[in-house]
């Protein structure tokens, strides 16, 4: 199980935006009135919870906006961030959202199960990293040797959740950074997102997990056909894999 001293990093406020960056955000989600997270449908290794307890803004037609303010982690990579800087422009016209992804902390954890009941979340299979929709974060006893303008506070064990990515604002990211990952855990963050974003029945994902930090310079659809569609990844260094995407 990683350890906090191993986990995050200290950053300043004029350090650039990069992949592993935590902030105090606020994230919208538009949804049916009362929809839940679909629980182990997607996800049977280690159950992940339901987000906290959003305000909530009813929408025409049953639908409502879900807005919940809380940590989250940078998880778009850092040729996307600096990618206009090559476009030799200024920090004005570059592209001004940033993918995150929702830090759901333990005292805030819920897990529903299908009838409404309460259910044990699988801490164990989340501090393993083995959900492929979560990246475990573990606790530190005092949150200002990270942040020394805060008080000071211990950091519970948490999870970002990549099944709620959602974009906002860069200028919102660099005005309220905590901290970031270290870069040695930021190899974890892209292998669970390599996982989450292939992960498939059919998936073979030692194969997959190979790639994790390595550019992929070609994508050929295999077919597209029926409700599944394969494709073939090669690397920078000649290796390839071929993988089978749900289409609906």
């Amino acid at each position: 199980m990683p350890v906090g001293a191993e986990v995050y990093r200290a950053v300043d406020e004029s350090d650039e935006l990069s992949s592993g960056d935590i902030a105090f955000l606020s994230l919208a989600r538009t949804r049916l009135a009362g929809e839940a997270p679909p629980g182990d449908a997607f996800d049977p290794v280690g159950r992940i919870a339901a987000y906290p307890r959003p305000g909530l803004l009813a929408l025409p037609h049953g639908r409502e906006v879900a807005i919940d303010t809380m940590f989250a982690l940078v998880v778009t990579h850092s040729c996307e961030i600096d990618r206009q800087k090559s476009m030799d422009v200024t920090a004005d016209h570059f592209d001004c959202r940033l993918t995150v992804a929702p830090i759901v902390p333990e005292p805030a954890v819920q897990s529903i199960g299908p009838g409404g009941e309460r259910q044990v979340v699988n801490w164990a299979a989340i501090e393993a990293n083995e959900p492929v929709a979560s990246l475990f974060l573990p606790s530190i006893p005092d949150v200002s040797v990270l942040a020394p303008g805060l008080d000071a506070l211990p950091w519970p064990r948490a999870f970002a959740d990549l099944r709620g990515l959602a974009t906002v604002s860069r200028g919102m990211v660099q005005a309220d950074r905590l901290c970031g990952l270290a870069p040695a855990y930021l190899g974890m963050l892209q292998r669970q997102l390599a996982r989450f974003f292939t992960w498939r029945d059919l998936a073979r994902h030692e194969l997959v997990e190979a790639l994790v930090g390595r550019r992929i310079v070609e994508a050929i659809p295999l077919n597209t056909g029926g409700d599944r569609l394969r494709v073939a990844l090669t690397a920078d260094d000649g290796s390839s894999v071929t993988v089978e995407i749900r289409a609906q």
